[in-house]
């Protein structure tokens, strides 16, 4: 067996990793001028062709903005960045996020899952049920669990309805934001309660069943409206399940 050697960062990483965290802490702000390379150089006593490098990486993910003839400012990194960028914010954070974020965060989900149980409802095979009933069994031996690991069998669960939808890009944008979206899916847990998630989760998986494309979606952004009542009304607890299911009697 050979192991790798452990390297540390390079100087042009960690050139890269402080000019990102004084734009993160809002020491520089969208808009501020940065001296110019050689000056950058001159004060951080390192060579100009990693001040160059890192400066391009920085532009690549949407930090700064590099106008010829006038020189390097700090982008808006929420209108320039990429995935990358974000993937950055969310580390900066120590993979939690801010009530902002986290309502930015649910109306992807709307966006990845919706078309995703709308289109596995019409096609949804044997094999498809089957494989998310053993999703709900790994749920409910989590019950009595520890909170974030009945977390990430949720996660799982609703990962796997956008995975046997046919989409083979949402899943990989959703694990990329796996440390975050445990998080997040912990503290909903916490506020909803394992119960009722796990009981939603067996309506939508009968929902799938009977290819009810419109319960399953209702019902879904019906658990998205409750946990983003989270941050407005933190008293609002009902049941979505409970409240489908009287609807539907």
């Amino acid at each position: 067996m050979k192991f790798k050697a452990i390297n540390t960062l390079s100087i042009k990483e960690l050139f890269i990793s402080q000019i990102e965290e004084m734009i993160l802490s809002g020491e520089l702000k969208p808009g501020d001028k940065l001296p110019t390379e050689r000056e950058l150089a001159d004060e951080m006593n390192i060579s100009k062709t990693i001040v160059h490098d890192g400066i391009r990486e920085l532009a690549r993910i949407g930090f700064l903005d590099v106008i010829s003839r006038k020189g390097i400012y700090v982008a808006d990194y929420t209108f320039t960045g990429n995935l990358e960028t974000l993937l950055a914010v969310i580390r900066y954070r120590g993979d939690t996020l801010d009530s902002k974020m986290i309502t930015s965060l649910l109306d992807v989900r709307i966006y990845l899952e919706c078309p995703a149980l709308e289109i596995l409802c019409a096609s949804r095979t044997e094999d498809d049920i089957a494989r998310l009933e053993i999703l709900q069994s790994d749920m409910k031996k989590a019950l009595d669990a520890d909170i974030e690991s009945f977390a990430n069998t949720l996660f799982l669960y609703r990962r796997a309805i956008v995975s046997l939808s046919g989409n083979c890009i949402s899943p990989m944008i959703m694990n990329a934001f796996f440390n975050a979206s445990i998080t997040a899916w912990t503290d909903y847990c916490e506020f909803i309660g394992r119960e009722p998630t796990y009981k939603s989760l067996l309506q939508t998986t009968e929902y799938i069943r009977n290819r009810d494309a419109t319960a399953a979606i209702h019902l879904f952004k019906e658990q998205i409206d409750q946990y983003r009542s989270h941050f407005e009304h933190p008293h609002v607890t009902d049941d979505p399940v409970a409240k489908m299911k009287g609807r539907n009697n």
